[in-house]
């Protein structure tokens, strides 16, 4: 039992302090579906809520794919709603695990035909939930768990290990509930062995690698030959590294996973924030994969959110085929803007959590009861919603944030009770009269907008470090996308940047990136980025293979990694490092991404893209948004030396005479 004794008592000044440095009203979007830092009201929007968690168990219980749109204007609430049906997936109703598998997917960076990869990765990562890969907490271990004890209708008996994977074999060819499921026997295997190695670990029988080997293969990365054997897979060569061959490969593999939660009675969901923040060419590339995938899995929800806009231009520019549109849009949710007494409701309910059991102080409980806005007020809600029909959520929580700043200002200036004393005052007269936002204070209302942004980023991927697992892919992608920034903040110092997107078949480009640097000279010198997050000796020295065969000649050759994988070398790719650093050295140099430089590059990308998107805004004065534009983005990023703040960034540019202009 708590000792009350024990516990620190919160004095008046500590509440007054929490107002000061404190905003409720601070996080006014969320970034994909997971918990906000905010209270939600789950009365907004509650039947688009309700309608998708009935298509969720709809999925399940048809054994059908369904696809489902949410769109609406920027600021509208699509992404709290993801955020709310997040949770409502992890939650559990009869302590039996959560309720559906969701895999949360936005801001996605690889090339169009990497895409269907990137999801199935992130899936991966997120049944594995961080865990070791041996763990039996994994959420992976408890579908792949189900699923064979349905396949041996529960009695395991005196059966070998061989004898229960040939009946786990022919359940997932053929089971009672979905029927006939073609699909690549190599992936069943590989979720058995994955299962057995899990169990034999737990019980010390051996360590667990083949797991390891399991997701990693299960996520769409190559094995060495050797290690491939091991899981009961055939290489194709001896010098050959063992992946899933192409998408339809990676879409077997997710249908797998869709059939694993189905045996476990549990909706399996993807769900796709801000999907206008792709290319055309990165959307038309994702549609046709989820037509592809809507078609073929039993079990699983498709949610694509996005601007309204946007996604009705891409259909009707032919962006996405008919075919597919029919597949993702088959339900179609547009949010809707709310009442003013919902957006007094929305407001009402962040203040009531700031102020639950904080102590009556001197006159703060009477004021709050007798005007529940305090300490915004009737005169806030005058000011903002006096006239209006209906408001966005975003602009009511904006709004409300500038005058809760406004009333900050004033307790930093006064003492805690001499501020609640000229509270009333400060209500009669208003905020009326204020004079239009000068250059200045605009300038400096975004770089604060981008920075409380960049913030948020950055708290929800250290919180859910799954949203970013190792990724060749994406950090090729995230790159790109920072260097073209680079080039738009300082024209003069970056000449060109390209990317080498991979091709559907054959062999990858040499390099990921290739970026040119103006010199004194005129000249332009070019840098060739190669991207390399592999787990096996092979695929590290086909990477560097490609490189002492390149035809296209750069000054500089960077191999970049990212620190949670290490570089494996084989005596193959030992030989071709040292070949590389023999010819020359003074070209070939080696980076490494830590976490959290990266959680700060793919910051920077996720910013610009929320601008592009509409998405992005900053409150001017408490009745005035202003929509924060790409092109503010990247000055203030530039103004405030974001680019080259980043070690990886500024390793690449500091070579350029003209570097420090990006983050002049």
């Amino acid at each position: 039992m708590t000792n009350p004794a024990a516990e620190p008592e919160i004095g008046p000044e500590a509440v007054f302090d929490r107002v000061r440095s404190s905003n409720p009203f601070t996080d006014n979007r969320v970034s994909g579906p997971a918990a906000p830092t905010s209270p939600d009201v789950e009365a907004v929007n509650r039947p688009v809520f309700q309608r998708l968690t009935d298509l969720a168990a709809e999925a399940l219980s048809a054994r059908r794919g369904l696809g489902a749109v949410l769109w609406g204007e920027a600021g509208i609430g699509k992404s709290h709603l993801l955020a709310r049906l997040g949770r409502w997936a992890s939650s559990s109703v009869d302590d039996s695990g959560p309720r559906a598998v969701l895999v949360a997917l936005h801001n996605l960076q690889s090339a169009p035909d990497y895409l269907p990869r990137a999801v199935l990765r992130t899936a991966v990562a997120t049944l594995t939930a961080g865990r070791p890969a041996a763990s039996r907490r994994a959420p992976l271990f408890d579908l792949v768990r189900a699923a064979a004890l349905r396949s041996v209708n529960g009695d395991v008996g005196n059966r070998t290990w061989r004898q229960f994977e040939a009946a786990f074999l022919h359940w997932m060819r053929r089971d009672a509930l979905a029927g006939p499921v073609p699909g690549d026997t190599d992936i069943h295997r590989v979720l058995f062995r994955y299962f057995m190695s899990v169990n034999r670990a737990h019980t010390h029988k051996e360590d667990g690698a083949e797991a390891r080997r399991a997701v990693r293969w299960l996520s769409g990365q190559p094995l060495d030959p050797e290690e491939a054997r091991s899981l009961g897979l055939a290489p194709r060569a001896a010098d050959e590294p063992v992946a899933l061959a192409d998408n339809q490969a990676v879409k077997e593999a997710l249908v797998a996973l869709c059939r694993l939660a189905a045996a476990r009675e549990r909706p399996f969901v993807l769900a796709f924030d801000q999907v206008d923040n792709l290319d055309d060419d990165q959307f038309a590339a994702l549609a046709r994969f989820l037509e592809a995938l809507i078609d073929a899995a039993p079990n699983l929800l498709v949610v694509t959110s996005g601007i309204q806009n946007t996604l009705m231009h891409w259909k009707e520019m032919g962006v996405v085929q008919e075919s597919a549109w029919h597949r993702l849009a088959q339900f179609e949710f547009q949010l809707r803007r709310l009442s003013p007494e919902q957006a007094l409701s929305l407001v009402r309910h962040r203040l009531d959590h700031f102020f639950a059991g904080r102590p009556d102080l001197d006159g703060l409980g009477e004021l709050r009861r007798g005007d529940p806005l305090f300490p915004l007020g009737l005169a806030w809600r005058r000011q903002f919603l006096e006239g209006r029909l209906d408001v966005r959520p975003r602009d009511a929580i904006n709004s409300a944030r500038e005058a809760w700043r406004a009333e900050q200002e004033v307790l930093r200036e006064q003492d805690g009770p001499e501020w609640l004393r000229t509270w009333s005052e400060r209500q009669r007269t208003g905020r009326t009269g204020e004079s239009p936002p000068t250059a200045d204070e605009v300038r400096d209302a975004v770089d604060r907008r981008v920075e409380e942004a960049l913030a948020d980023h950055r708290a929800r991927s250290t919180a859910e470090p799954l949203s970013l697992p190792p990724d060749g892919d994406h950090l090729a992608g995230l790159l790109y996308n920072l260097l073209v920034q680079c080039r738009e903040a300082d024209p003069e110092g970056l000449t060109n940047v390209e990317r080498g997107v991979p091709p559907r078949r054959g062999a990858r480009p040499v390099y990921d990136v290739v970026f040119g640097q103006a010199g004194a000279d005129g000249t332009a010198a070019q840098t060739g980025l190669v991207v390399v997050v592999a787990s096996n000796a092979v695929s590290a020295a086909a990477c560097l293979r490609r490189l002492l065969n390149e035809t296209r000649p750069v000054e500089r050759v960077l191999l970049i990694t990212d620190d949670r994988v290490d570089l494996p070398l084989g005596p193959a790719g030992k030989g071709y490092l040292n070949e590389l650093l023999r010819r020359r050295p003074e070209r070939f140099g080696r980076l490494s991404v830590t976490f959290a430089d990266l959680v700060e590059l793919d910051g920077l990308q996720a910013v610009l893209a929320a601008a592009r998107s509409g998405d992005l805004e900053v409150q001017l004065r408490p009745d005035a948004a202003h929509a924060v534009t790409p092109a503010e983005v990247i000055a203030s990023h530039r103004r405030r030396g974001r680019y080259l703040a980043s070690p990886l960034l500024r390793e690449l540019l500091a070579p350029g005479p003209r570097a420090a202009e990006v983050g002049a």
